[in-house]
């Protein structure tokens, strides 16, 4: 918890599945590995214009960087700041690979009816009427990726231990949602599924 602050919302998010949740602007967004090994895929909406989202594509050009780090300030679709990196002991974050979805077991993998972190967005974000035509790219946190020198694309396993986090700051009033991913399929997640938890805090 970051000194100053007092917890006003926890969130278990249930491994292979999602929740959603609001975090206004000025409070503070933490995301946790419970268990540690386990991604979790992050959208955030502006709560007032659901068209306007974050972008990891627009946050990478911004930064110059596929890595982001304490300071830095994540870019919305519209090159706005929308949340700010204040804390982070987790080992790395991925800004590249898309949420799976069913095709992606489907077609990947030949295994159909498989539950995806797309179809979980899809049911925690439907009170809000944000539909999967907005899910784009996802923030893929605490996810591993390696870039080859030959520009080949390697999903690691995740490297976080029990209780990693990371800490942000809301620069917008936003919709956010977590999808504790289900993908079993390859050695992202590890040997297991596992829960995730979201705290959000208020300045005192």
């Amino acid at each position: 918890m970051k000194e100053g602050t007092k917890l006003i919302s926890e969130i278990v998010v249930p491994g292979g599945h999602a929740r959603a949740f609001e975090v206004k602007k000025g409070q503070f967004l933490e995301v946790i590995d419970l268990e540690g090994g386990q991604v979790a895929d992050f959208f955030a909406f502006n709560q007032h214009d659901h068209k306007e989202r974050l972008s990891p594509p627009h946050t990478l050009i911004s930064l110059k960087s596929l890595a982001i780090r304490v300071g830095d300030e994540l870019r919305s679709s519209r090159r706005h700041p929308m949340l700010k990196v204040i804390e982070d002991i987790s080992p790395s974050h991925d800004l590249l690979i898309p949420a799976c979805d069913e095709q992606r077991y489907l077609v990947d993998y030949g295994v159909a009816n498989h539950r995806s972190c797309v179809a979980n967005f899809e049911e925690a974000l439907q009170p809000y009427g944000i539909g999967r035509d907005l899910f784009l790219e996802p923030f893929n946190l605490f996810q591993s990726t390696e870039i080859k020198p030959d520009g080949t694309l390697t999903q690691k396993p995740c490297l976080t231990k029990a209780g990693d986090y990371i800490l942000l700051e809301a620069l917008q009033d936003i919709i956010g949602a977590i999808s504790a991913c289900p993908m079993d399929l390859n050695p992202i997640g590890g040997s297991q599924i596992t829960d995730i938890k979201v705290q959000i805090y208020q300045s005192v």
